[in-house]
């Protein structure tokens, strides 16, 4: 089964360049990082793979300023892209639920920039002299030397640059490549700490075109909001095989309980295809209950599976008229509770005497036992069929049938 979770992260991020511009002596990558933000989108696909989104928004800026070379600018930059996530956390490199776990990413993003300069201060234009200062008149000017004054950088980019010879796309398409830890602070927050290596289709983002393509590096840190925490533990249950669930077969009848259509089988009972229990002669009376087990086709049964003879059915319509009559001489009565119960003692001792013994109530018929003594009396036969005609039980005709057999079988 596919899971798919979001997790969403705004992020704070220091960026840098690696270009044409190498500025000042003795600097390095990150020392011209410039602040930016952006946000992270993230799906989880099974407990290794999920793709990632990340929207990146800033600025990268770099200045160049020695005795042979003057340069510097800064460009405000999107990127968009789109990656393929593994998160080490995966139950096969770092357990599950670890605190903390690497991951890595790497995909394809869109860039958009607009390199600018600090080319002047309030309106004068800086002129770059071989000793490496700035001043306001050119180091050719005759008598500079001491017509001109040091100027002192304002870092306003304020002039658009271009290039005289080639009028180049301010887009790119990016490959950024991640790596990075994340920390899990509570169930639905993590933090994560990273940094990325963005390689870009451009040589332009510093307006200089020296060759080679120009790239970004930064390093970032956010919080993680999981909109689904329970995807977290979707890895304990990895080695747990549901399929399993379908094959469960409780009356251990050889038919899984999906396709058991007669559950609750007696261990040793031949069933069909179905779960249910052979009935060779198809009398409505399973094999392993049926004392005639080639009854002929069409004939009645008793619950045996023994054929009802005429003699048998014309037997047991007249008992059924007898319990019928009964019921009906007690409703037409307006008789008390006491007349009802002596009536029922003296109908009992004038039709089966004392109360047998060992003779089981069928489950159906057990709750008509309202007295609990193990045997339906006439009484409680006449309650049940005053029952069935008021709708007041589930019973059926036939049931009624087979409930005068059993009072009369006890």
């Amino acid at each position: 089964m596919e899971k798919i979770h979001a997790f969403p992260r705004v992020s704070w991020r220091c960026y840098s360049y690696l270009g044409d511009v190498k500025g000042a002596s003795g600097t390095s990558v990150l020392s011209y990082t410039k602040p930016s933000y952006g946000f992270y989108l993230e799906k989880k696909i099974g407990s290794i793979f999920g793709v990632s989104s990340h929207g990146i928004f800033g600025k990268i800026s770099k200045s160049q300023l020695d005795e042979n070379v003057f340069l510097n600018f800064e460009t405000s930059i999107m990127n968009f892209d789109l990656n393929l996530l593994l998160d080490f956390d995966n139950g096969k490199i770092i357990n599950e639920s670890s605190l903390f776990s690497p991951f890595l990413s790497f995909g394809v993003g869109f860039l958009t920039f607009d390199p600018k300069g600090d080319l002047e201060t309030n309106g004068v234009s800086y002129q770059h002299w071989s000793d490496g200062t700035l001043r306001n008149i050119p180091e050719s000017t005759l008598g500079s030397d001491t017509l001109s004054t040091n100027l002192s950088r304002d870092y306003t980019y304020e002039s658009s640059l271009k290039d005289s010879t080639n009028n180049y796309t301010k887009t790119s398409f990016t490959i950024p490549i991640r790596f990075g830890i994340k920390f899990e602070l509570t169930d639905k927050i993590d933090t994560r700490i990273s940094a990325a290596y963005i390689l870009t289709m451009t040589d332009y983002l510093d307006n200089v075109a020296a060759g080679g393509n120009d790239n970004m590096f930064y390093v970032s840190m956010g919080l993680q909001y999981n909109f689904t925490a329970a995807a977290k533990n979707e890895g304990k249950y990895k080695d747990f095989d549901f399929t399993d669930l379908d094959k469960d077969d409780t009356d251990g009848d050889g038919v899984f309980d999906d396709k058991d259509l007669c559950q609750g089988t007696p261990e040793g009972v031949k069933v069909d295809n179905k779960g249910c229990a052979l009935d060779g002669d198809e009398d409505g009376v399973p094999d392993y209950k049926d004392k005639d087990l080639n009854t002929p086709a069409g004939a009645m049964v008793k619950s045996d599976g023994t054929t009802l003879t005429d003699e048998m059915i014309a037997e047991e319509a007249l008992m059924r008229d007898s319990v019928v009559t009964e019921y009906r001489v007690f409703k037409a009565e307006d008789l008390s509770e006491e007349d009802l119960k002596e009536i029922q003692k003296q109908y009992e001792q004038s039709n089966k005497g004392a109360v047998p013994v060992g003779v089981g109530i069928p489950d159906k018929f057990q709750v008509l036992d309202t007295d609990g003594d193990s045997y339906i009396s006439a009484k409680e036969v006449t309650n049940a069929i005053d029952g069935f005609f008021e709708g007041e039980n589930n019973l059926s005709a036939k049931d009624l049938n087979t409930l005068i057999d059993f009072y009369f079988d006890q």
